[in-house]
């Protein structure tokens, strides 16, 4: 009998302790049609969950961009992508970059019907590098509307 309430308890603290990792974790991310607002800069696992909240009433395209390849751009934070994301909205192809979703549409939240199954739920499992999400319907360029993060290792 021990031997069966000890195993039922190891059971129960794996499961928890596993279903509440961080890689079990859903980030939010808050999308107005000229704002993003992203939860983190860098990631050591490029393994995540995030739900893209569109907080407007119209949907809002956006593009996930590979900036580099199996690298970190140092201090990516503050340098200046601008150019290359202004170059990108108009249409034309950056060879250093790898696109991974180009215009997702966003679907606005007052017209998710189930939360249970939104739409704007994404999985993500990105090698190492350094990343761009960007609104693609942005007049100007800066950064409220394009958010640079790094994945610091490849996770398999």
């Amino acid at each position: 009998m021990k031997k069966k309430l000890f195993l039922l308890f190891v059971t129960v603290l794996f499961s928890f302790l596993f279903a509440c990792s961080e890689e079990n974790k859903i980030y939010e991310i808050n999308v107005e049609e000229n704002n993003i607002d992203f939860p983190f800069e860098e990631r050591d696992s490029g393994k995540f969950m995030s739900i893209f909240n569109n907080l407007s009433e119209n949907v809002i395209p956006i593009s996930i961009i590979m900036a580099s390849k199996n690298e970190v751009i140092p201090d990516s934070q503050n340098a200046d992508f601008c150019e290359g994301v202004n170059a990108y909205r108009s249409g034309k192809i950056i060879q250093e970059w790898i696109t991974i979703n180009h215009n997702f549409p966003l679907t606005p939240n007052i017209k998710v019907e189930n939360p249970n199954d939104h739409p704007n739920l994404f999985s993500f499992n990105f090698p190492k590098g350094t990343y761009i999400f960007m609104l693609m319907n942005s007049e100007s360029c800066s950064k409220d509307n394009y958010v640079i993060f790094d994945v610091l290792e490849n996770s398999y």
